[in-house]
């Protein structure tokens, strides 16, 4: 892995924080511009971001979301230094990530996948088209479109362009006052901070409830080509909101279905086009092999990419950017130990204790342990990632050590609430 050269700059499209803080010293100091939109910065309080990673120069203010203000920028941003490579910070900011690039003539996903993978509508249609296993689906507009598909069984309602699954609810039976129900809570899914206050555009979907483990598989391409791939199992809550509880990587699988993971992911990037960068393909391993759920074109959540990172031996941020500045990169093909990370829970109401910390960050295996929650503040039923209290990270010989390594940190924290 190489870093930027010290006269060119490296552009993200979106604020993320994590990835910054991931970099931060292993890059020249300026050499990180990144383009949010000025909705957003308010409401983040983003005006003096700069000061807190040496690898910032700047945040420029532009609208990208289901916009094109970002592409505006072409020539402000490359008028003082050359652009090395554009970086999706956010899943919003996917298709404004490619168009940019495409219009500087750097290497990035394509404006054409970046716009299915950001609209899971056109990527049913797509994915379907090219053979892929999908569930059953049809888009919906009101709790009558709900009614019909259901037909009285089970039922996946969601948004079709919105993230961390927002507004995704899994539905054993609907009547009509379920559906009625399950159309409000998917249409007014809100997210304050993510999204900028004008008007935006957002679908849904109604689809068949696969059955079966849930799976993903993270991929770096170069020019149509998987360079790097993963697989993790996913460990969601039960009940009407299929929020992550844990992953575990990698993910403990036979050849058989290690290698349906392998042609799944290969056909999907042949089927939408994809360039170069990075996928976050999400699967239910049904009988029939791996059905597809939906795809990220940009680093996925839930610290996946520092799970990544502890089992392989790799900075996964640091080759993206690489990557996507048509640089050349060095992967390694199996990994060296297993990786977990456990979300931690507490019953919703008001924080009055939290226990435990220090000890289950002694212990062995466990690399980290987070909380995002404090005395006084509140904590929510889960609906979405942004509800969860905090999160423990572990690793082991192999994925099994990981595990038990990673539920004993859970199991050691207590968040006490009223």
């Amino acid at each position: 892995m190489t870093s930027p050269a010290a006269d060119a700059q490296v552009v993200f499209v979106g604020y993320n924080a994590a990835y910054l803080r991931a970099i931060d010293g292993r890059v020249p100091a300026g050499s990180v511009v990144v383009v949010e939109e000025p909705d957003i910065i308010r409401k983040r309080e983003l005006h003096g971001a700069a000061d807190r990673f040496g690898c910032l120069d700047r945040i420029v203010p532009a609208p990208y979301q289901q916009a094109d203000g970002a592409l505006d920028l072409a020539a402000e941003l490359t008028a003082a230094r050359p652009v090395a490579a554009v970086v999706p910070g956010l899943e919003y900011a996917v298709p404004a990530t490619a168009a940019l690039a495409e219009k500087l003539g750097l290497p990035g996903a394509g404006e054409p996948a970046a716009r299915t993978l950001r609209d899971k509508v056109r990527l049913r249609e797509v994915t379907s088209a090219a053979g892929i296993r999908n569930p059953r689906w049809r888009e919906i507009h009101g709790p009558g479109d709900i009614l019909d598909f259901a037909a009285g069984g089970p039922v996946v309602v969601k948004p079709a362009n919105r993230q961390a699954s927002v507004g995704v609810q899994l539905l054993d039976a609907v009547d009509a006052g379920g559906a009625a129900e399950a159309w409000r809570r998917t249409s007014e899914a809100a997210e304050y901070e993510q999204v900028p206050d004008r008007e935006l555009t957002w679908r849904f979907l109604a689809e068949e409830r696969l059955r079966g483990p849930e799976y993903s598989v993270e991929a770096l391409v170069r020019e149509g080509e998987v360079v790097f791939e993963n697989v993790t199992a996913k460990t969601v809550v039960p009940g009407p909101y299929p929020v992550e509880l844990g992953h575990l990587l990698p993910a403990p699988l036979d050849s058989g279905p290690q290698e349906a993971f392998g042609t799944a992911i290969r056909a999907l990037v042949a089927a939408i086009g994809f360039g170069t960068g990075i996928l976050h393909a999400e699967w239910i391993l049904t009988e029939s092999g791996p059905a597809l759920v939906e795809c990220a074109g940009r680093c996925p959540g839930d610290h996946l990419i520092d799970l990544i990172d502890l089992a392989y031996g790799t900075r996964i941020r640091l080759t993206l950017i690489d990557l996507l500045a048509g640089r050349p990169v060095s992967l390694p093909r199996a990994p060296e130990q297993g990786a977990a990370i456990r979300f931690l829970a507490a019953a919703p109401g008001t924080v009055t204790d939290i226990a435990g910390l220090a000890a289950a960050r002694a212990l062995p295996g466990v690399r980290d342990v987070a909380l995002d929650v404090g005395p006084g503040q509140e904590v929510r039923p889960w609906t979405s990632s942004w509800d969860r209290a905090g999160h423990a990270i572990a690793t082991g010989p192999d994925a099994a050590a990981a595990l038990r390594h990673v539920l004993a940190a859970d199991h050691t924290v207590h968040i006490a609430t009223r």
